[in-house]
């Protein structure tokens, strides 16, 4: 691995939304990771009491809920540069409401100057795409959602 190589692999796993990425190439071992952000949500405060012994209200805090998923999410396998289609004159290899069978291209991942090819772990039909052509991806961020 050269060093810009390595500079080129820090800088996709710094811009992406990933919190650890892990390769192991041509006997080399390298791990990243960020680390991890706590994430708060305030949704009301307590009323200031002016008498210590009447008690606050309590304060309610909603979790955040995580949208429904209903199909099979494929996710990055490695942090790099997303690309829909083979070459830029090319079409995409899918796009949303194309049937696709298990095995098929999906779109490649380019990480180092290396193209990692990601297919459709089942036969389905793609009902979303959830990134663009030429985003920054990070290890295990949702790219398709594949439906029945």
């Amino acid at each position: 691995m050269e060093l810009s190589e390595i500079k080129e692999l820090f800088k996709a796993f710094d811009e992406s939304g990933s919190s650890y990425f892990e390769i192991k190439q041509d006997g080399v071992s390298l791990k990243l990771k960020k680390p991890s952000e706590c994430k708060t949500q305030v949704v009301t405060s307590a009323p200031v009491v002016s008498n210590i012994e009447q008690a606050a209200a309590p304060v309610a805090i909603q979790p955040v809920q995580e949208e429904a998923v209903d199909g099979h999410q494929v996710v990055a396998p490695l942090v790099g540069v997303f690309y829909a289609a083979p070459s830029p004159d090319d079409e995409a290899y899918v796009q949303v409401g194309d049937k696709v069978e298990a095995g098929q291209t999906l779109c490649l991942i380019e990480a180092m100057k290396m193209m990692s090819e990601i297919t459709a772990p089942k036969a389905g039909v793609i009902k979303k795409i959830y990134v663009k052509n030429q985003d920054v991806v990070g290890f295990e961020d949702p790219l398709f959602l594949i439906g029945d």
